[in-house]
């Protein structure tokens, strides 16, 4: 595997290291299901982090799917379905496009598309998505201006 066919949630989650246990993997599995994702492309315990693998077509979901509660950033706030509705409807619906992976566009479309397109979502999880967005570009410098959606996400109107 390339590194750049490495598409991932990052941030500063839960370990990668540890191990998910059959509870956990279940209960991800019924979030995959919720969110109407194909189960077959998930991996568990597998790779070494949570991450879209472009080459092979895989999500590889490790202990790192699970937030962060001790932090105030969006991106480790995320639930873990959100984390798995960046991966599948942000990275694997753009399986073999252009932009370069892990880069700042790549990262804030993942989030900003599985925020508008992932059914059953919490307003909570669509908002902590589109807050990772324009965290992405902030953090890469670029200045974006909000549109009707993230604003009605954010601040309900």
């Amino acid at each position: 595997m390339r590194i750049e066919d490495d598409r991932t949630v990052s941030g500063l989650r839960r370990s990668p290291f540890t191990t998910l246990t059959d509870e956990e993997i279940e209960h991800l599995s019924a979030e995959i299901r919720t969110i109407g994702a194909d189960e077959s492309v998930f991996m568990f315990n597998n790779g070494d982090k949570t991450s879209y693998v472009d080459a092979i077509d895989v999500i590889n979901v490790r202990y790192d799917v699970f937030p962060n509660t001790n932090s105030t950033h969006p991106r480790d706030l995320m639930s873990q379905r959100a984390v798995l509705a960046h991966e599948y409807f942000g990275h694997r619906v753009n399986r073999g496009t252009k932009l370069q992976s892990g880069s700042w566009n790549d990262e804030f479309r993942a989030s900003y598309q599985a925020a508008k397109n992932t059914p059953n979502l919490s307003a909570e999880d669509r908002r902590y998505l589109v807050l990772d967005a324009m965290e992405r570009a902030k953090e890469s410098g670029v200045s974006i201006r909000p549109n009707n959606f993230m604003r009605r996400i954010i601040y309900g109107f």
